[in-house]
């Protein structure tokens, strides 16, 4: 969890001390809450004294869930089949909007905007047979709308800052992505990537792209 320093604002950090973290997080902080998901729960900690989280509350969800993101007044789950959003409108009762199936595999998301963006990974534990990065229009969180899915290698975690999307795509490498027409992803760089280089995770922030690769930062 990359710590954001000074006045500025991230997405769904709250104040200007919230964490950014990747899209393979499974804990994020929203203002005064700390938001940690388990294979099927969602569980809420007051840390407005951060030297004594008190815990608040917790959500059931479904199994298998993965990763967390938080974006807007909101939270983006994923689990290894579905897509699951959560209003913070209370930030202390988060209140599940939907859930989106797909097909068994594993699945950060990271949204900007009105769109979510999700890969799907095979294999592993993960199971099923897609990978892909699967592009949602979440205008309405309580109906998301699958736009479209873009083939790649064996896809982890992503990011998004202003109009640039970055995938991992494993052993395949770096993929970036205009997405200046939000649904639809155009692929403008590549970095290629080996066993060695495999990419796994990242964060962009003020210009400069933080990766988690399989042996290192």
């Amino acid at each position: 969890d990359e710590r954001v320093r000074g006045d500025e604002q991230v997405p769904g950090a709250g104040t200007p001390d919230g964490g950014k973290g990747g899209s393979m997080a499974r804990f994020t902080i929203v203002g005064d809450h700390m938001y940690v998901v388990n294979t099927h729960k969602l569980k809420v900690y007051n840390v407005s004294n951060p030297q004594a989280p008190a815990f608040k509350n917790e959500v059931e969800l479904g199994w298998d869930i993965e990763t967390i993101f938080p974006y807007g007044n909101n939270l983006f789950i994923g689990a290894s089949s579905a897509l699951y959003i959560c209003s913070l409108a209370d930030p202390a009762n988060p209140k599940l909007e939907s859930r989106v199936g797909h097909f068994r595999s594993c699945d950060p998301v990271v949204a900007t905007g009105q769109t979510a963006y999700v890969t799907l990974r095979s294999g592993g534990n993960c199971g099923g047979n897609e990978n892909v990065l699967a592009v949602y229009d979440v205008h309405s969180l309580t109906a998301p709308v699958l736009k479209q899915t873009i083939g790649l290698y064996g896809p982890y975690g992503l990011g998004v800052e202003k109009n640039i999307l970055y995938v991992c795509d494993g052993t395949s490498g770096l993929r970036v992505y205009d997405i200046s027409s939000p649904w639809s992803p155009k692929h403008v760089y590549h970095v290629t990537g080996n066993r060695e280089n495999s990419f796994h995770d990242v964060i962009p922030r003020r210009g400069v792209l933080i990766a988690q690769l399989a042996d290192g930062v």
